[in-house]
């Protein structure tokens, strides 16, 4: 059941809905961002699939942080 905001009587979605799309959309995102940088990198130093691999990596390590920050 979903919170009536007072206001415009309007339904509002609960806090977690809010945030797990958040928290999904910040992994998605630091994958995709690393694997662009890494697909970047090994096309400038034609050494594929290195920095795609380390792109990913360094990806999601940051975007686990992000979630922990956004949590905290």
């Amino acid at each position: 059941m979903t919170p009536e905001n007072p206001e415009d009587g309007k339904k509002t979605p609960p806090r977690s809905a809010a945030s797990a799309e958040s928290v999904a959309f910040l992994l998605l995102a630091g994958v995709a961002v690393g694997l662009g940088f890494g697909a970047g990198l090994d096309w400038l130093f034609s050494t594929f699939p290195l920095f795609v691999i380390i792109g990913v990596f360094v990806g999601f390590g940051l975007a686990l942080y992000a979630v922990y920050l956004e949590t905290k």
